[in-house]
């Protein structure tokens, strides 16, 4: 379960009343895989051979999987094919910034976006701190309010 179900409840209400008393069947939590550019990515773990990896869907799974499909069997079977030969093989690496400053900057931003978001739907101005802060949500291919 969601440790933000009464948050999502609340907003649930705020923009729906008609739907505040209708029950949530269930809620869930996870981590985000997003990418980058918000393409996904494939390779070999290290020089183990046998283990390969697909990751950055990006919330769009259901379309790529095919093709991921195609590249993660290419690579499992040792074939020299276009598949193979994909620029989304063994990328992107490197663009964020190392840990713990990823996480802490995750936070922040993450913790901005809310506030800036609360603002907005009450009808307030948000702090300039926290709209400059919810841009960088943009390096993780989330999209802000205009």
């Amino acid at each position: 379960p969601s440790p933000y179900e009464p948050l999502l409840r609340r907003s649930l209400g705020e923009f729906f009343p008609s739907l505040t008393q209708v029950p949530v069947a269930a809620t869930w939590n996870g981590p985000s895989d997003r990418s980058v550019t918000g393409l996904p990515f494939f390779g070999r773990l290290g020089t183990q051979g046998n283990v390969f990896y697909g990751f950055g869907y990006s919330g769009s799974g259901v379309g790529p999987c095919h093709m991921g499909g195609q590249i993660l069997s290419s690579l499992a079977l040792g074939l020299d094919n276009e598949w193979t030969r994909s620029p989304l093989i063994n990328g992107p690496l490197g663009y964020f910034p190392p840990e713990p400053i990823r996480y802490l900057g995750s936070l922040m931003v993450r913790n901005a976006i809310r506030r800036k978001e609360q603002a907005e739907d009450h009808g307030h101005r948000p702090r300039r701190l926290d709209v400059r802060l919810a841009r960088f949500a943009a390096a993780a291919g989330k999209a802000d309010k205009a």
